[in-house]
Order: C-alpha cells, then sequence, then structure tokens
C-alpha cells in the first residue's frame, strides 16, 4: 500500500509517479512528445556542454532521455516531490536532484542554458504561477532558452486553482507576465485532439482516486500514434511552421531583460 507523501501535490494518488515511473519511457505517448521535444530544441541540442534544468523532473525519463541525446556539462532536476525524486534518482545516480518546488528553486542566478517546463505550469497554483516564472527567469541565463509543454485546448478553461488548460493566446500572456517573451509557441497532437472532439472528451484533471495516466494500448494502435506525433515533430522542425489545435501547447521562450532600479 502506498504511503502519501507529504510534498505530493493536491488532488494526485499516492501511486501517482510509481505509475509515472513505470510508463514514462516506454508509453506512445511519452516517445511522441520526446520526439516534438527533440524538433523545437534541434539547435540547442547540438551545442555542447550546457547546463540544463528540468523543473518538476518526476520520476526522470524525460530527463534521462535528454542526456542521451544531448551533451550537458550539469544536469539538474527539481521536483516538489520526494518520492518523484527517489525514483528519477534511480535512472539518473549522477545527476544533481532536489526536492524543490518551482517558486524556491534551490540554484544559483544565471545557472543554465536551458530550463525545462513538462507538463508542471498546469498544476502550479494560480497565485503562484507569476512569482514561480520569475523565479524559472532568475536561474535561467540571459541567452538561456525556457522549453514549456502544457495543456491545451482552443479556449482556455479551469477545473481547479491548480490545474488548468491553456489556449495559445493564455500562454503567451502567461509566460509574458512571467518576465519571459516568447520565440515560438505551437500546439501538438492534433490529430489526438480532433480524435477527442469528435468523442467529445478530453483531458481532465486528475483526482486522488485517478492519476489520469493511461495504461500501454495494443502495440499497433500504440505505434500508429508514436507515429503520428513523429510526423508532427517532421513537420515542426521548420522554425517558421506551427499547428493549429492540439491537446499540447509547446512553447520556446528567453527571460526578458531585467529592468534596473
Amino acid at each position: 500500500m502506498s504511503v502519501r507523501d507529504p510534498g505530493m501535490p493536491e488532488g494526485l494518488p499516492p501511486d501517482y509517479y510509481e505509475r509515472l515511473y513505470e510508463v514514462e519511457e516506454g508509453h506512445w505517448w511519452q516517445r511522441g512528445m520526446r520526439s516534438l521535444t527533440e524538433a523545437l530544441l534541434a539547435d540547442r541540442l547540438a551545442r555542447r556542454e550546457l547546463a540544463v534544468l528540468d523543473a518538476g523532473c518526476g520520476a526522470g525519463g524525460f530527463l534521462r532521455w535528454l542526456t542521451e541525446v544531448g551533451s550537458f556539462r550539469r544536469v539538474c532536476g527539481a521536483d516538489i516531490s520526494s518520492a518523484a525524486v527517489e525514483l528519477a534518482r534511480r535512472r539518473l545516480p549522477r545527476a544533481e536532484l532536489v526536492v524543490a518546488p518551482l517558486r524556491e528553486l534551490p540554484f544559483e542566478d544565471a545557472a543554465f542554458d536551458l530550463v525545462l517546463l513538462n507538463d508542471v505550469l498546469q498544476h502550479v497554483r494560480e497565485d503562484q504561477v507569476e512569482v514561480s516564472l520569475l523565479e524559472v527567469r532568475r536561474v535561467l541565463r540571459r541567452a538561456g532558452t525556457l522549453f514549456v509543454r502544457t495543456n491545451g485546448a482552443a479556449r482556455a478553461r479551469r477545473e481547479r486553482v491548480d490545474w488548468r488548460v491553456y489556449d495559445r493566446r493564455g500562454l503567451v500572456a502567461t509566460l509574458e507576465q512571467g518576465g519571459f517573451h516568447c520565440e515560438r509557441v505551437t500546439y501538438a497532437n492534433l490529430i489526438g485532439a480532433l480524435w477527442a472532439l469528435a468523442r467529445r472528451s478530453g483531458p481532465h484533471a486528475p483526482t486522488d482516486r485517478s492519476h489520469g495516466i493511461p495504461r500501454a494500448p495494443h502495440p499497433i494502435p500504440g505505434a500508429l500514434a508514436a507515429s503520428l506525433l513523429r510526423l508532427e515533430a517532421r513537420y515542426l522542425r521548420s522554425a517558421a511552421r506551427t499547428l493549429p489545435f492540439g491537446h499540447s501547447l509547446l512553447a520556446l521562450a528567453h527571460p526578458k531583460a531585467r529592468s534596473v532600479t
């Protein structure tokens, strides 16, 4: 029986991160999202000796993949859950992994060339979003890049103060308010979103009884779904291209210059 981690966000079942650990490397959705990430960050990942922070690293599957496709001199992860960080250490024993909320990152100023927020922003309480993004800006170098992946929809909606779905305009406004200038914003998972729209379904907030992490489907549908996301990734390799709709939003942003008082 799982024991609730006192640092776990509200509204999640106690086995949330254990379930995530089981699926985040092999599930078709995770594979597809990694393809999309690589497409948008291709020129950054080609550089060597970068410092990277996965803020909200979960069980570490994404961060480990990132170390396999890029060359980094410093690899760090932070998560609000101690259970998640312990799982991440199994995959990344040499990384700097810490238990910390997004609003209080225990890293020095301008420490990172790249900071990633993967399905994190939608879970931050609304009254903490701006201060959390300002903290991310603090630890990011002036010429650094913030990569954001979050829930997406044609119209923004909120189910709880700590869970929301963004539309494109809302995400841009949120990042701008948090001290960033958006270089690129696009939807992703277009076919999945259209399929859900036809079925009148869509993403919903997890609950303390339902983590919302799907089990692996039959290999054939899973392979087809992953292939569709890889096709999107191929299309989005051109910086001039975007997708008009999808279940995810992807953004590249840079810190605005800090005002001098």
